[in-house]
């Protein structure tokens, strides 16, 4: 029997940010003489799609084309028993214990998981054993990309709003226009931070607005790679709220405060096959057979939040880390003469006392099914008449960590609702002024 233990130092939950140096220790026990070719750690990060179309063949149950995508981060590899020749060497019984240390590339996406693709990162360790399949285990940990909302731009401090109008019926019995207004007090929020949506509705038409929906959604787009390119969608509604209608020929002011979960900060230009996006969305839901409407404002999820005061010079979080290629040697074996374990890696608010270190939550609005996910791949795989073995041993379930802060003082301190009456979804102000509409 082999037992194998994989161990972070000074990290148990294993939360990594992307430039970090990862530490730990792999554990082994045996209880006899085992004979492998070798025994590996590796320390892998990748992003990964994967989706077939919806048509269905009976002949061979398979769903159609399939579209892949496969981008590497990190690949790295390391010999703790034997080498690349097919010489068998000996694991005498006992407990073994090997240390090693690993530099994260600063341009590591942040992890990810859902049906159609994610993002992971994991420490395996391989027996590679003669006349028997591989014995794989396996650890995943968390690795997060930096996005600190004070460097990456001066906009999203600023307020921002959208309008739309929309009439019902055709010409000349056309009606006078259902107006409504979407405001945010700024651009960029962080997990755990309230977001006060403000709507404006001012219903000068003929037909009753029944209710007022505010979201707050996750857009992810997922890319294939040749020969088969093409993208696929996938939206979460990470949180909803429900407030009161508007009557005709009335006008009314709604705030309703969503508060962000624990979710991967916005991502754009660091994974090529998975693009993560956030936007704000109101739907005023009319009575009888007209369509509502609908308007949205994108927002940016950081993982440092805002701070009260404006930075001359924000420090970028890895600037001074230089960029890694993928490589082999990037993976490092510590010796035993080397006493003491290292120290945990500096967080990127540890420099800025004003910061609470957050704590750090499983996804709740993001359910990944990896059994899915694992069939489907077998499924291509199977059609394309390539082996699964290799594959099968990182299908795994695995639930990333974001970090989610407590800044309650600070919003409410920003906060301010004179007069509200508060309703199920939102606050409702009666004290709009209505000569400033528009």
């Amino acid at each position: 029997m082999v037992i194998c233990e994989i161990e972070f130092f000074n990290n148990p939950q294993g939360i990594f940010y992307a430039g970090q140096l990862i530490s730990g220790q792999v554990v082994i026990k045996t209880d006899k003489t085992k004979p492998v070719k070798a025994v590996i750690l590796q320390i892998k990060g990748y992003a990964e799609t994967h989706w077939s179309d919806t048509e269905y063949d009976p002949e061979d149950q398979s769903n159609g084309e399939s579209f892949n995508g496969h981008v590497d981060y990190l690949a790295t590899r390391a010999y703790l028993h034997g080498s690349s020749s097919s010489i068998e060497v000996l694991i005498e019984p006992g407990t073994s214990t090997y240390r090693f240390a690993c530099q994260l590339p600063i341009t590591c996406p942040s992890s990810f998981e859902a049906t159609l693709g994610r993002i992971r990162y994991l420490v395996n360790v391989r027996f590679v054993r003669p006349w028997k399949f591989d014995q794989n285990f396996n650890r995943c940990f968390t690795v997060l990309k930096v996005m600190d909302l004070n460097s990456a731009s001066m906009m999203l401090r600023v307020p921002s709003q959208v309008e739309s109008q929309r009439t019902f019926c055709c010409f000349p019995c056309r009606s006078s226009p259902l107006s409504m207004r979407l405001s945010l007090p700024q651009g960029g929020f962080v997990p755990g931070q309230t977001v006060p949506v403000e709507v404006i509705v001012s219903n000068d038409s003929g037909v009753v607005v029944e209710d007022i929906t505010v979201k707050l959604a996750m857009v992810v787009i997922y890319y294939s790679q040749p020969p088969s390119a093409d993208t696929n969608k996938e939206r979460f509604v990470m949180v909803q709220k429900v407030g009161e209608g508007v009557s005709t020929k009335c006008r009314k002011q709604l705030t309703f405060d969503l508060k962000v979960p624990a979710t991967p900060p916005t991502c754009f230009n660091l994974c090529s096959i998975i693009q993560i996006g956030y936007q704000v969305e109101a739907e005023a839901r009319v009575k009888g057979c007209h369509g509502g409407q609908s308007l949205h404002i994108p927002v940016t999820i950081g993982s440092v939040p805002l701070t009260r005061q404006l930075q001359k010079e924000p420090k970028i979080w890895g600037e001074d880390v230089l960029p890694q290629q993928l490589d082999v040697k990037a993976l490092i074996l510590l010796g035993s003469e080397q006493a003491g374990e290292p120290l945990g890696p500096p967080t990127p608010w540890s420099a800025d006392p004003s910061i609470a270190t957050p704590n750090y939550v499983a996804a709740k609005h993001i359910c990944p099914d990896p059994q899915k996910f694992a069939k489907s791949k077998k499924k291509s795989q199977k059609k394309a008449g390539r082996g699964s073995q290799q594959k099968k041993r990182e299908d795994i379930s695995f639930t990333p960590l974001y970090g989610v802060f407590d800044l309650s003082n600070q919003m409410e301190e920003v906060i301010v609702r004179p007069n509200e009456n508060k309703t199920d979804g939102g606050y409702v102000n009666d004290e709009v002024e209505k000569s400033t509409w528009l």
